[in-house]
């Protein structure tokens, strides 16, 4: 039996002698250490690292294989006031892994540019024409920022040309191999054994910055005239979250005192995006992914990512105010075209294939844009619960991009169907890929092989992931400090989730302009608690309420009004009580 929403309920089973001794150990509440052992944190020093988040705990930087090549020329460059170019990525991750290695180097008076690609001309990553014209207009370094991995072509081209190269970027690496660079920064490479893999391209540039810094003091430098590098912590937060990189390990620590920094950044174009996004007060991993990240994205999605950039960099607060206004007008319209996207697949979907017979949606347009496919593809993800990619056609050749579900690795997939792609990279949830227009049917014929040999029938039903159950009576506000402990909540670190049985549904109210919210009180017991129901008004409007008992799934939320706190629950999903969806 299915949940109301048709989803499968699956609560983490963990030892409670284990949470017991855990909870002991680190003098915390049982549920807390429940909570960190569903995240798979299962010792008293893995678990400091979440709940304290001490700088202490991050690792040494030259730990990672080609540090110490990569800082000698850096420092070489600085000494020598030789000129510096980073190539990034267009998406948020690269902007700000750009703008920090920016504001590093003008930090410490370098002659310092930024080349971000065109997306639709000049595609992801590095292209030999850029690297030639880098190299014309007298960079004597280019380090990448988020991307470089796959460029073996290009990093020969710069060898020849003089232009010495320093990879950073978190991708796997190709199957041609390392790039023949002075130095190659990626955990992801075999001979690595730096102790955290899960670093986003900022959190790379953060460590190469580190190792910069300790290597200009070991020079003889004082440590107060070199660079303050919690400062620019703002800009490794944001692109950390935005990226939905693994909000556990050196990440969470980053991220958390990151957050911190970023909800008081004086930086002028943190402040004026800060405004348009409608951001006051602190800011948090969801204000980034909902509200930040975006209209940061928008600019590298329509066109351009250079204005992201300026934006990040700007020095002076009206013109980043103008900025971000701009960039405010290009999100509104990368909302109106990812729309559009949505609809054209969805009505693919509903035309020219039967959904129950499909494991894995490939589809290919003219009318879908390259920049705003893979929100697109998430959204049918939703939708569906199935591995999707979408491919924008433009002149014979297709721009695809991919997302996934938990049993299907979208990177393994593509290589296993690699002979019909022109190439592919990314990773198991996410991940893009170009194609010959003719070679569509071929690759979307070997993807179907692949979802079918792979995907069970039952892992095409989305399961909601339960931390614990609480009767309502449990929930306070020092419940709610302590859960707090874990922020902030992101990928492999998700919003704990509780579920509480046999409740009943009291003072129910549609909300919205369109109704299509509520708001109820659910009671269990003397319990009673208020529930905000985001899209479940048709469901709960059909349900007899008054007589009816339910189990209900959702997350803690501090609603913060008017000086006035209070606790509420947000929905996730509802079923009839007793209803067996523990599967």
């Amino acid at each position: 039996m299915l949940s109301l929403l048709k989803k499968k309920w699956c609560l983490t089973e963990v030892s409670q002698e284990k949470a017991s001794v855990l909870a002991q150990e680190l003098d915390i509440p049982v549920a807390i250490a429940v909570l960190l052992l569903n995240r798979g944190v299962d010792t008293a020093g893995e678990a400091n690292l979440y709940l304290k988040a001490d700088f202490s705990l991050l690792h040494d930087p030259f730990l990672m294989t080609g540090m110490e090549k990569a800082v000698e020329r850096v420092t070489r460059a600085i000494r020598n006031k030789e000129s510096i170019t980073v190539f990034c990525d267009y998406d948020v991750d690269g902007v700000t892994s750009a703008a920090f290695l920016t504001h590093f180097f003008r930090d410490l008076n370098c002659h310092v540019h930024a080349y971000l690609p065109e997306r639709e001309e000049e595609g992801y990553g590095l292209n030999l024409e850029a690297v030639q014209k880098i190299r014309e207009k007298g960079a004597d370094l280019m380090i990448t920022a988020d991307c470089g991995i796959t460029g073996v072509k290009e990093v020969a081209l710069a060898n020849e040309l003089g232009l010495d190269v320093i990879i950073t970027d978190h991708h796997q690496v190709g199957d041609e191999g390392l790039p023949s660079a002075l130095a190659v920064l990626n955990p992801h490479q075999a001979e690595c054994d730096y102790p955290f893999r899960f670093l986003s391209g900022v959190g790379l540039a953060f460590k190469l910055a580190i190792g910069v810094r300790n290597g200009l003091h070991s020079s003889g430098i004082k440590k107060e005239d070199l660079p303050n590098l919690k400062r620019h912590l703002d800009l490794i937060a944001l692109g950390t979250i935005a990226d939905v990189a693994p909000l556990i390990g050196e990440n969470h620590i980053l991220t958390r005192h990151g957050l911190d920094v970023l909800s008081t950044s004086a930086k002028p174009g943190l402040v004026a995006l800060k405004e348009v996004a409608g951001i006051v007060g602190n800011v948090d991993a969801r204000a980034v992914g909902f509200g930040l990240g975006p209209r940061l994205n928008a600019a590298g999605r329509l066109g351009k990512a250079d204005k992201g950039l300026d934006l990040l960099t700007a020095t002076d607060l009206n013109v980043a105010k103008l900025l971000a206004q701009n960039l405010e007008q290009t999100n509104r319209e990368r909302k109106e075209i990812q729309e559009e996207t949505f609809l054209e697949a969805d009505l693919l979907i509903r035309n020219e294939l039967d959904i129950k017979k499909e494991k894995v949606i490939v589809l290919a347009s003219e009318n879908f844009h390259q920049g705003v496919i893979g929100i697109a593809a998430s959204k049918i993800v939703d939708k569906y619960h199935r591995p999707v990619v979408l491919i924008a056609l433009k002149d014979g050749v297709g721009k695809g991009s991919g997302r996934s579900i938990p049993k299907f690795n979208l990177f393994k997939s593509f290589k296993e169907c690699s002979s019909h792609l022109i190439q592919f990279g990314g990773h198991a949830y996410a991940a893009g890929l170009s194609v010959d227009e003719e070679k569509i049917d071929a690759f979307r014929d070997a993807m179907r092989i692949v979802g079918h040999r792979v995907l069970k029938d039952e892992d095409l039903i989305p399961e909601v992931s339960i931390d614990l159950i609480l009767d309502i009576s449990q929930i306070n506000f020092e419940l709610y400090k302590n859960i707090s402990l874990l922020e902030p909540f992101g990928a492999e670190n998700p919003v704990p989730a509780f579920q509480s049985s046999s409740v009943k549904i009291r003072n129910l109210k549609l909300i919205g302009k369109e109704k299509k919210h509520a708001r109820f009180l659910a009671v269990q017991g003397s319990g009673k608690i208020e529930v905000v129901a985001f899209n479940f008004a048709q469901i709960l409007e059909a349900l007899d309420t008054l007589n009816e008992i339910f189990d209900i799934v959702y997350e803690l939320h501090l609603n913060s009004w008017n000086g006035r706190e209070k606790l509420e629950l947000r929905l996730m999903d509802i079923s009839l009580a007793n209803a067996d969806l523990n599967l």
